[in-house]
């Protein structure tokens, strides 16, 4: 195989970065340059195209398994998270008539400083923004809740 001299002229940058990847494959300059023209020039063809189709396919393969694994543990967490809700209410027994109305109001009191502490953590973490103003909503509302029962 014949081979013709060509001049390239590259940015300082990449030059240096082509001179370090022919030194650390103990190869010449010209033959890492003529690697990646031949890969440039090969990627229309049709072999180039079927391999960048099986590439695609085996990253989408990868997200929907991480996606499915990450569905197969919510749905985990919300079968275990029913199953405390269900154990927790059918072992706590019923209040006393006479405790029923300050307990009431105490789970109130309660669930509003936990509403505000789960919003004021999902705000500090940036995550979850639909969730924290479906919170923050909820804590208006109950808040207007207990200001029309106020006497």
């Amino acid at each position: 195989m014949s081979l013709v001299p060509m001049k390239t002229y590259l940015e300082p940058d990449l030059a240096q970065s082509v001179s370090r990847m022919a030194a650390s494959q103990s190869r010449s300059e010209s033959a890492i340059i003529a690697d990646f023209i031949r890969a440039r020039v090969a990627s229309g063809s049709d072999e180039a195209i079927k391999a960048e189709n099986a590439t695609n396919k085996r990253q989408l393969n990868r997200i929907e398994a991480r996606l499915d694994k990450l569905i197969w543990e919510q749905t985990q967490f919300k079968a275990a998270l029913l199953l405390f809700v269900h154990v927790w209410l059918k072992h706590n027994p019923p209040l006393d008539a006479d405790l029923e109305e300050s307990a009431t109001l105490s789970a109130e009191a309660r669930f509003a400083r936990f509403i505000d502490a789960l919003a004021n953590e999902l705000a500090a973490t940036g995550g979850g923004d639909d969730l924290g103003q479906r919170l923050s909503e909820i804590a208006l509302n109950h808040a207007g809740q207990d200001a029309e029962m106020a006497p």
